[in-house]
């Protein structure tokens, strides 16, 4: 029996051991422990070949998911063959004896309503998928055999090896890969974490034929049940999904092999402390100190590490975080664990960093190992471990159930480090105060055994090491550790310094209002600030969400109005931090963020703390504290961010270009970074005040919430936001419809790889067309990706979608290639729409119903979370459907458009041209082809 304290104790259900004979494929079963408001029942299987299985009974799921996770990732892969645990991920999904067609199981789940992928960690390898609850079994069918009988087809290797290498090239450029691949330097050369792990051409050479044959060995030798947990969750009964499960995966061969063992450290401690500085691409500073600590997986009832790594990256008043950021060093910090291989770990302090603080860096080490040195002296008390379990025990009590797909592949990745029993719950527990076990921690958390990593825009590299396969800069040099001990400046931050105060957000009244759910929001009264109002307490939680519009003529109209506004949202924000972070421990988020009509402000939570969160949050909103050292710092952090738009991913930049070009209100980043370039604080102070002068103010309040509170905060937001403002009217932002044709531009990137877009506009808004380009995204998607990447292996990026802006339907076909050009891509894209055409034409009636049914799954999915519910009637409150039934509508027409009306649209928008561009982005097109490349436009789609 699992031993649970505080209010989990008197809550949960216990788990219990249940040895059973019934079936000579299953070993035993376990009944995990569930939280007490959990609907779902559980059942895990040990099946006769060793294999774990994580059963999920969910009434309310209207999507079925299955993930197996096999316990060996990248840190297998053989001296000479990195990435082979990612090819063989790749080619695990490409046929099987049974479904040889490589595309058979992609097509399957695609056309059943779901998804699937997977992913290759340093010590995982996670596999998982959703589909329409009805067809579970058959897509189970499928997965199964990728583990039972692969194929990995001889003339698919080639190929897929190709998969990998653009996988790799599309991400060249990323900063985060780039510094992982200098901090593995670091590492003992024979740490079997310290090698590349995605795969190339190069590591993945295929010469001789080779390559064929080590992935079946690789396969082999570490694809083994006894190394599988699985986890199958839909709304059958246990007993329904035991049936399909036990006989399909109890044949899944059990070699008995041994999970891969780390114990070479991944830090030798008698050479740190090091510092180790990577050249970064972008314009960004981070900072991050590096322990080597003992694992504590086995621990994960107490969580010792999360006790301190929550008192480290804590940002409430006096915090490490807060005293860095008000000196003007740090924007953000956090810790935490990492690479916990069960036999050690690494703990991260982890911190960007402003020019100043780039500068100071020793300065703020030296600070953060003070604040270690405080939490070792003060912060080892019983209160602070009281009040995480309290809150544990709380978001377990209330916790919100996630998306099948997502729960299953953290429940089978979950399953290898914790009891079974535990699997449900582990995340929440928090048994026991172990003081003795946080200071043995602490001691590792020394300057003596610290790995110090500066990743920045450094200028003079010369002579620095490069790392292989992404060509980082990087430098290894020893640090006196007198020269992190900190000078007087330090010791008057120092004082600053203080632990956390009691968490003033706690929730204390947990009682749900009475009264029925109301199916859609009511508009209650009239005045400057229009109110909607929605009680909701489907979901048994005492949670609620209060989302506010501020929409003001000054929000847009000029670029420079756009990066004032934005400017007002981000000091608004860092004005707030310390104050609301324990609010966000205390599962009480907000968000506050500018867009084209003005600024929304969200809070979302347990209701009974939030309206005085939201009280604060709009009295610094009216009446924000703008200085000038905070002025220049985020206006600094703001020119970055708009000067690393260059360095995206080229299908990126062509989707923020197509949006420049064919929305009303959008400006550029480079327009914006020339305004953020000559602004001053009087701009700022200015703005403010233009931006109060006349509003169009909307707020929705839906949750656990009565009708009389809604009122009252309309009421306190009215007297805090409105004083000496004008009511106006702020129209919604407009789409320009594109000329008949096909128009192309070209875009400047700075990657190796082309970018390529085909966007596809519906001809007009009307609930039909938008139903059939629904239903074309859903038909073109699979063969899409088959085609071009599978097939023709264009790049890693294949994607065809429906691509909606602003509720005009429209159809996207994007690509990212290392290899072909853009008049390769366009023709391949071309040749696939022509032969779609027959396709279409020939489709069975009920192949074709069936392309409709995934698509109304899909947009009919129920909502896990209450987040979701009030999302969506915030879309409709925005484009004022106040029916709120778009949703409604647009299945209905899903339903009633047939076969012959789908072929007719499809000749007249997609075949004949009749409104596309054509985006190119490339490294090769100058700079200056972008300003002047004028587009032919119809006007624009009318506003709702």
């Amino acid at each position: 029996m699992t031993k649970i304290t505080g209010l989990i104790q008197s809550l949960i259900i216990t788990a219990a051991l249940v040895t059973t004979a019934t079936a000579d494929d299953i070993r035993n079963e376990v009944v995990p422990t569930t939280g007490p408001n959990d609907e779902a029942s559980y059942r895990y299987l040990e099946l006769s070949n060793g294999m774990g299985a994580l059963l999920v009974s969910d009434p309310r799921a209207d999507k079925a998911a299955a993930a197996l996770d096999v316990h060996v990732g990248a840190g297998a892969d053989p001296d000479s063959r990195a990435g082979l645990a990612h090819f063989t991920e790749h080619m695990l999904f490409l046929g099987t004896e049974t479904y040889p067609d490589p595309g058979e199981y992609h097509q399957f789940i695609n056309s059943h309503g779901g998804g699937h992928n997977a992913y290759t960690s340093g010590l995982d390898t996670n596999y998982f998928f959703n589909v329409e609850p009805e067809f579970l079994e058959p897509a189970l069918d499928r997965f199964s055999e990728q583990f039972r009988v692969p194929t990995f087809a001889e003339e698919l290797i080639d190929r897929e090896r190709n998969a990998v290498h653009s996988e790799y090239s599309a991400h060249l450029r990323s900063d985060n890969r780039r510094f992982w691949s200098a901090l593995r330097r670091t590492f003992p050369q024979e740490h079997p974490l310290s090698r590349f792990t995605v795969g190339n051409l190069e590591t993945l050479s295929n010469e001789n034929n080779e390559l064929r044959d080590e992935t079946v060995q690789f396969y082999e030798e570490h694809y083994s049940a006894n190394l599988m947990e699985l986890v199958v969750l839909g709304p059958q009964s246990l007993d329904e999904l035991q049936e399909m499960v036990v006989g399909r995966f109890s044949p899944v061969a059990n070699r008995g092999h041994d999970a891969p063992q780390y114990t070479t450290p991944f830090l030798e401690s008698d050479k740190q402390p090091r510092l180790l500085r990577v050249k970064a691409l972008r314009d960004k500073r981070n900072l991050q100190l590096t322990f080597p600590i003992p694992s504590t997986e086995a621990d994960y009832r107490n969580k010792p590490m999360g006790y301190l790594a929550h008192l480290i990256g804590h940002e409430g008043p006096g915090s490490l975080h807060a005293v860095l950021k008000e000196a003007g060093l740090i924007d953000t910090l956090s810790a935490g664990q990492s690479l916990d291989t069960g036999d050690q770990a690494l703990m991260n302090i982890s911190m960007s960093v402003t020019p100043k603080g780039r500068e100071r860096w020793k300065d703020i080490v030296s600070l953060s190992f003070r604040y270690l040195s405080m939490i070792e002296e003060k912060g080892i008390k019983q209160s602070y471990f009281e009040e995480q379990q309290q809150l544990n025990d709380l978001n377990l009590r209330f916790r919100e159930r996630n998306k099948p797909i997502h729960e299953v592949s953290t429940l089978a990745s979950r399953l290898h480090r914790v009891d079974p029993a535990d699997v449900v719950v582990a995340p929440w527990l928090y048994e026991t105060f172990e003081p003795a076990v946080y200071r043995e921690l602490l001691e590792h958390l020394s300057a003596d055994r610290v790995l110090v990593s500066l990743l920045a825009p450094f200028e003079d590299t010369e002579g620095w090491d490069r790392t292989q396969y992404y060509d980082t800069p990087y430098r290894i040099t020893d640090i006196d550790q007198n020269s992190i001990n900190g000078d007087g400046a330090v010791t008057e931050l120092a004082e600053k310094l203080a632990l956390p105060e009691k968490n003033p957000f706690v929730p204390e009244d947990l009682s749900l209002v009475s009264g029925k759910n109301m199916e859609a929001p009511s508009r209650l009264g009239d005045g400057p600030l229009t109110l909607w109002y929605a009680r909701d307490t489907q979901f048994g939680a005492p949670r609620a969400n209060v989302y506010l519009n501020l929409r003001s003529p000054a929000a847009n109209g000029s670029p420079r109005n756009v990066v004032l506004t934005q400017l007002l949202t981000e000091l608004v924000k860092d004005e707030l931090n310390a104050l609301a972070y324990p609010a966000r421990l205390a599962d009480l988020d907000y968000s506050i963020y500018n867009h084209l009509r003005g600024i929304t402000v969200k809070v979302s939570g347990y209701s009974d703390k939030l309206p005085q969160l939201l009280h604060e949050i709009l009295i610094r909103l009216r009446q924000p504290t703008l200085e000038r050292d905070a002025f220049q710092t985020r206006l600094r952090d703001l020119q970055d961010e708009l000067g690393n738009a260059a360095q995206r991913r080229p299908h990126e930049i062509a989707s923020s270009r197509l949006q420049e070009n064919l929305m009303a209100d959008v400006h550029s980043h480079r327009e914006r970074l020339e305004a953020a370039r000559n602004l001053e604080l009087e701009d700022l102070k200015s703005h403010v005040e233009s931006f109060y002068e006349s509003l169009d103010p909307v707020m929705l309040v839906q949750g656990n919430m009565t009708r009389a509170a809604a009122l009252n905060l309309r009421t306190r937001t009215t007297s805090l936001i409105m004083a000496d403002t004008d009511e106006t009217q702020v129209p919604r932002s407009r789409l320009k419809r594109l000329d008949s044709g096909s128009q192309a531009i070209r875009t400047a990137v700075q990657h190796s790889d082309q970018g390529y877009l085909r966007y596809i506009q519906g001809s007009d808004k009307t609930t039909e067309t938008m139903a059939a380009y629904r239903i074309m995204a859903q038909v073109l998607s699979s063969p899409f990706y088959e085609a071009v990447r599978t097939n023709q292996q264009m790049g890693y990026i294949v994607q065809a979608m429906a691509y909606p802006i602003l509720d005009v339907p429209a159809l996207a076909f994007i690509v990212q290639s290392p290899d072909n050009t853009h008049e390769e891509i366009d023709a391949a894209v071309q040749s696939f729409l022509e032969s779609q055409k027959e396709r279409l034409a020939t489709m069975s009636s009920d192949r074709f119903q069936r392309q409709k049914e995934a698509v109304i799954s899909r947009i009919a999915e129920d909502p896990t979370q209450l987040s979701e519910v009030a999302d969506r009637y915030w879309q409709e409150i925005d484009r004022k459907n106040l029916d709120f039934d778009t949703r409604e509508k647009l299945i209905s027409a899903i339903r009633e458009l047939d076969q012959e009306r789908l072929q007719e649209i499809y000749r007249q928008q997609v075949l004949d041209s009749s409104r596309q561009l054509l985006i190119n982005a490339n490294s090769k097109v100058p700079q200056s082809a972008e300003k002047m490349q004028p587009l032919n436009f119809d006007g624009e789609f009318p506003s709702p």
